[in-house]
């Protein structure tokens, strides 16, 4: 079972078990659930309007994947950033620079492939899609 949450806060985040996929948008002002694809769900802890009718349902998932898109995932508790080893941290300056993976692997004497595999573990613990995704994560955050 898929469940993914949108929530308005990090704090709104708490008590959530690590397969929920969450995300927190500070727009909305409910949070907002969808389950399978079949059952969502809106509203305050306290009062939840569950829905699964399936035209219903399909338009709230309509508009759960437009909210999704552009709410900021979670982090991992479990991956924190100061987990971040000083090569990584490092790998991420100089992309951040600019420099492109093959001129950062003879800098510091790694290859291209473990170059990439940096920025592929950034990108995952920041929960980004692309380089340029996880690039303004990690400036959000102050890690480069």
């Amino acid at each position: 079972m898929r469940t993914r949450v949108v929530v308005d806060s990090p704090s709104g985040a708490a008590g959530f078990p690590e397969s929920v996929e969450l995300r927190v948008d500070p727009l909305i002002s409910e949070r907002f659930l969808m389950v399978d694809g079949r059952v969502a769900m809106t509203g305050h802890t306290s009062r939840m309007a569950v829905v699964r009718a399936p035209a219903l349902v399909t338009l709230l998932g309509e508009l759960f994947e437009r909210v999704w898109s552009q709410a900021e995932p979670r982090l991992r508790e479990r991956e924190p950033l100061s987990s971040l080893t000083d090569q990584e941290r490092t790998v991420l300056r100089m992309s951040a620079e600019g420099l492109t993976d093959e001129v950062i692997a003879r800098h510091l004497g790694l290859t291209s492939r473990t170059v990439r595999r940096h920025m592929a573990t950034a990108m995952e613990r920041f929960g980004a899609q692309s380089r340029f995704q996880a690039g303004v994560r990690i400036a959000k955050a102050g890690i480069v």
